[in-house]
């Protein structure tokens, strides 16, 4: 009986480790992971020539890591499905609009950010009566809670009549039906189905500033810190006039690259190309641009010094953008009586 149940044991550790599992079993394996389908540009497309922007960076992460078999896509109709197969041991990495809350990362190991977003509000074009945020009181908005637009509503909108939804795409189609007057959802989804469809208008607002991010279970500490390698090389640049892998990948999107490039100076590198990109626009070795101990941390505390200054610039200007977007609704608003 004993023996039976070390059988046992030994089935089940086997298979609870298939997919969850150390960075050295992933490299000699494939990287699996969790991609959410829809939400594009984003998530995962299977049928379109391209598939989605986490797709194409997971494919870019899991080739400059050396995985011998590549990455294997296993698809999540939602965020909350994926959190439960990366505790499950079912997949390595979960990728599909994460954002970086403290709810999140209570649970989980989160990778440096590959994305800046934040809310925005759509409406459509033929809408004079929604300019700003507070224009939404009294008036139907639709939100989904993954994107914690629902909470954001409660809390400053009290009169906002909500209508949840569980995704962008039923949303929009809600606004083109007369549903809802406007819909709360990430900008930069919003920014692409107003790009497509030029009966919407998307208000020059961004209600948050959140930075998207992949989950790693808390058990593979080493398989974080290749994600975050990868995530950084990506971002490198060999100068700031050359733009980087990440931001290439942006740009196959329509997107801008939300997230600042690391520059290093020094000679053109001559790495390996991630994901099919020019040699030009990847991380030169590390003996190209070796530096001492104390260089390193004096760098990285001026790039860190720099970084919060620059999101302050950021925070500062968006408050800015806030302000003029409301004097110009007011502006409007009088003018039908001044006439």
């Amino acid at each position: 009986m004993g023996k039976m149940w070390v059988g046992l044991f030994a089935i089940a550790l086997c298979a609870g480790s298939a997919f969850g599992r150390p960075l050295e079993k992933v490299k000699n394996d494939a990287l699996t992971v969790g991609i959410r389908v829809g939400n594009q540009p984003f998530g995962y497309n299977e049928t379109s020539d391209r598939k989605g922007l986490e797709y194409d960076l997971v494919a870019a992460i899991a080739e400059g890591m050396g995985c011998k078999g590549g990455f294997r896509v296993v698809t999540l109709t939602s965020q909350r499905d994926g959190e439960e197969k990366l505790l499950a041991d079912k997949i390595d990495l979960v990728i599909g609009t994460v954002k970086a809350s403290s709810e999140v990362k209570e649970r989980f190991l989160t990778s440096h950010p590959y994305f800046r977003t934040g809310l925005g509000i759509m409406v459509m074009k033929s809408n004079q009566n929604i300019f700003t945020l507070t224009d939404l009181n009294d008036r139907y908005v639709a939100a989904a809670p993954e994107t914690n637009a629902d909470k954001l509503i409660e809390s400053f909108l009290p009169r906002a009549k909500l209508e949840i939804v569980r995704s962008s795409t039923e949303a929009l189609n809600m606004l083109q039906k007369g549903d809802v007057e406007a819909v709360v959802h990430d900008r930069a989804m919003l920014q692409t189905a107003a790009t497509r469809n030029q009966a919407f208008r998307l208000l020059d607002v961004s209600l948050t500033e959140d930075n998207y991010v992949i989950l790693v279970n808390k058990k593979f500490s080493s398989l974080l810190d290749a994600v975050n390698a990868q995530i950084d090389r990506l971002r490198t640049v060999p100068s700031a006039e050359a733009v980087s892998p990440l931001a290439a990948i942006c740009a196959r999107y329509k997107l801008g690259a939300t997230i600042k490039p690391i520059i290093k100076a020094g000679t053109a590198p001559v790495a390996v190309p991630a994901a099919g990109l020019p040699a030009a626009q990847v991380t030169p070795p590390a003996s190209q641009t070796a530096t001492t101990p104390r260089q390193n941390s004096t760098q990285a505390a001026s790039s860190r010094d720099l970084e919060r200054r620059m999101d302050g610039v950021e925070r500062q200007l968006q408050d800015i953008q806030r302000s003029l977007s409301e004097i110009n609704a007011a502006l409007q608003r009088l003018q039908p009586s001044s006439r």
